[in-house]
């Protein structure tokens, strides 16, 4: 049997976030009975606050007094709703405190600084190699560093 949700409430005015146990976690509203979003715990990558604007206000219907939280993950905006102010902080504050949470993720090679992909580092290094400014043994050693 499949355990039951659990509901975190996040304060008087703040709404609640509900646990599935599988992953996915819900925000909803005070007051609403549909959830604002739904998201897989793993999908996020993080968070971010903006203010109001009044496209806000067309798009979301929502009155001064709100935020926008937007929720991030894999390169894009996973939800996007109006909060209250300090809404955003608590339920980013429930997030970074679940065990798993950015844990499972894979740590990525640092960016290059000059925005050079890994190919163009490698024939860099080739070249280098090819022209005698490199030995064939640092030439490994360089190739073995880039690819990890």
């Amino acid at each position: 049997m499949a355990e039951r949700p659990t509901s975190h409430g996040l304060g008087i005015g703040h709404g609640s976030l509900i646990d599935y146990h599988d992953g996915t976690v819900e925000y909803r509203q005070t007051g609403k009975l549909m959830p604002a979003f739904k998201v897989l715990m793993h999908d996020i990558s993080g968070f971010s606050v903006r203010q109001f604007t009044r496209e806000d206000r067309r798009r979301f219907g929502a009155l001064s007094g709100h935020q926008v939280l937007s929720v991030q993950g894999s390169g894009t905006t996973l939800a996007e709703v109006p909060v209250l102010y300090g809404t955003a902080e608590k339920i980013e504050q429930w997030f970074r405190m679940q065990p798993g949470f950015l844990s499972s993720r894979q740590v990525s090679a640092p960016p290059n600084r000059d925005g050079m992909s890994v190919a163009d580092e490698l024939t860099k290094l080739a070249q280098l190699r090819d022209a005698g400014i490199l030995s064939p043994e640092e030439f490994a050693a360089q190739k073995a560093k880039l690819l990890g």
